[in-house]
């Protein structure tokens, strides 16, 4: 099998194997099988493209979910709904969305700036917009008591988890937000709808271990107004390890590939996070409210 084209039936043995482990059954089965035709090309044989694809899901998953994946979104939906229930003023909800932001560690590292995170991005790009485009957005859309948005925001959220698609879209119907929630391969091409503000918050560095090309490729397709990219200062271990000097060169590099797409670029005041907002040319984006 090494070297040659992988077949369907191939592909689907090695997916099949993948999705009997706990820890990805969850995953997008577009990305499973994408990995899968391309790990089969390079591995000697069956198990050995089942091993290289769970470490590449690993590399873009499961290292920042805890054990299997965590609780199961309907236990975890009928947390929020009670604390939303039982407590008017709202407190016992926040606390509840930080248990589970908690889960995940890149909204985690984000916790303790919650308060002026996406208040410091809408100051950027002129305030709160009418649409907003999650890409890659694991539990982040949990963070919506923080996000200072108006009721009428439409919040479009993607991610190739999908029990974490399921409990944000669990989450945005009891808040009663306007939202769509799917599961997606985003190291494919897909058509992305016209949406004011695109958030890629870590995902950058992500998508460059899946394909060098996935990044740019996704960023020249987004009809939004506005493309908000953001890059970790700290390893997954807590150190620092120059990442900051190396996540600036790669901000550079985008930049610059992006050429004449791009209208400028600023830098957002944003503790623990390098945080770039992109403004683009020729958007399709929706006029904010």
């Amino acid at each position: 099998m090494n070297g040659e084209e992988p077949v369907d039936d191939a592909i689907r043995a090695v997916t099949d194997a993948v999705a009997e482990s706990r820890r990805y059954r969850a995953v997008d089965p577009a990305v499973v099988r994408r990995m899968a035709r391309e790990e089969l090309g390079r591995a000697h044989g069956r198990d050995d493209a089942v091993k290289r694809v769970k470490r590449r899901l690993h590399q873009a998953v499961g290292a920042y979910r805890p054990g299997a994946g965590g609780a199961a979104p309907a236990r975890d939906l009928e947390r929020l709904r009670t604390a939303r229930e039982r407590d008017p003023s709202g407190a016992e909800l926040r606390a509840t969305c930080l248990a589970l932001l908690a889960r995940h560690t890149s909204t985690r590292e984000r916790l303790p700036f919650l308060d002026g995170f996406y208040s410091g991005i809408w100051d950027v790009i002129g305030g709160a917009p009418a649409s907003l485009l999650d890409l890659g957005c694991g539990l982040a859309p949990l963070a919506l008591p923080w996000m200072g948005l108006p009721a009428s925001t439409h919040y479009l959220a993607i991610d190739a988890d999908a029990a974490a698609i399921q409990l944000v879209d669990g989450f945005l119907s009891q808040a009663g937000q306007p939202h769509l929630a799917e599961a997606r391969d985003l190291a494919s091409p897909f058509t992305a709808p016209a949406t004011d503000v695109a958030l890629i918050l870590k995902l950058v560095p992500i998508l460059d271990r899946q394909d060098p090309d996935a990044a740019l490729r996704l960023l020249r397709n987004l009809p939004v107004g506005h493309v908000v990219l953001s890059f970790p200062m700290r390893s997954l271990g807590g150190r620092r390890r120059g990442m900051e000097t190396t996540y600036r060169r790669r901000v550079d590099s985008l930049l610059a590939d992006l050429g004449s797409d791009m209208q400028g670029a600023t830098e957002a005041s944003v503790p623990n996070e390098l945080v770039v907002v992109v403004t683009l040319r020729g958007s399709n984006a929706a006029p904010k409210a």
